[in-house]
């Protein structure tokens, strides 16, 4: 069982989709919110909750931006 504070992650997730906007500016912020909220589902499951933040922002910015970085 996580012992995750809900306020703390969703707030966390506000942060991500705020720098993603500003790393994204032609993407509409109503995508960037979609696609943060369909990663973040992805890991319901994940039972050490620190990183998941950090893993949902990862993943929707290679979404938005797949080319690798150079």
């Amino acid at each position: 069982m996580s012992n995750t504070d809900p306020d703390s992650e969703y707030e966390a997730l506000m942060h991500v989709v705020q720098r993603l906007a500003e790393r994204f500016p032609h993407t509409p912020e109503e995508r960037i919110r979609a696609l943060t909220v369909e990663e973040f589902a992805s890991f319901d499951d994940a039972h050490v909750r620190d990183f998941v933040p950090v893993l949902v922002e990862r993943a929707v910015a290679e979404r938005l931006d797949p080319t690798p970085a150079t």
